[in-house]
């Protein structure tokens, strides 16, 4: 018997729930895809340092994890060698960052000698490296305040004097502020 002629003769239940069962599997399906990540703090790592006399030039990059556009008004980070501030930046100014890529800020500062003392050490090759903690947090328009923090260690740029570049050991899990 031909399969037309056989559809005629199925009773309209069995039809109905074959069809019930085809978009039940596909709404499933459709469900336990993948999530659109919303909310997560950016993660911001140290480029690279360089340093030039007292001056302190530090490149970051800012990585936006999220599926969605954020829009930073705020940015601050914090570099700290042991008890010594190495850099600190505080930008009120407005950051788009598209989904899934990101920016590179740049900033110069004048460390005190207690933060470029250890640093020269590690430039004349006195130190093999240098263990930091990087902490911060961004302001976003959807997300209000989102820390960030990890710990690395900076090494010298083999043949380029005065330059720095880092490494994470460990990364913090990435928190939203709660607004008091």
């Amino acid at each position: 018997m031909p399969f037309a002629q056989r559809l005629n003769k199925e009773p309209a239940v069995l039809h109905g729930a074959r069809w019930l069962l085809v978009i039940t599997l596909a709404l499933t399906a459709v469900a336990c895809g993948p999530k659109l990540i919303t909310g997560r703090a950016p993660f911001v790592s140290i480029a690279g340092m360089t340093l030039d006399g007292g001056s302190l030039e530090t490149s970051y990059d800012i990585a936006n994890q999220n599926g969605v556009k954020m829009n930073i008004d705020e940015f601050e980070v914090r570099v700290t060698l042991e008890t010594a501030e190495l850099a600190h930046l505080l930008r009120r100014e407005k950051l788009p960052i598209d989904a899934n890529s990101s920016e590179r800020v740049t900033d110069r500062s004048q460390p005190d000698d207690s933060a470029l003392d250890p640093l020269r050490s590690l430039e004349s090759g006195d130190t093999d490296s240098l263990p930091f903690s990087l902490e911060g947090r961004v302001h976003t328009l959807d997300d209000g305040y989102l820390r960030f923090e990890q710990k690395g260690h900076l090494y010298r740029v083999p043949g380029r004097p005065g330059q720095f570049r880092a490494a994470v050991m460990r990364a913090s899990e990435l928190v939203r502020e709660n607004k008091l």
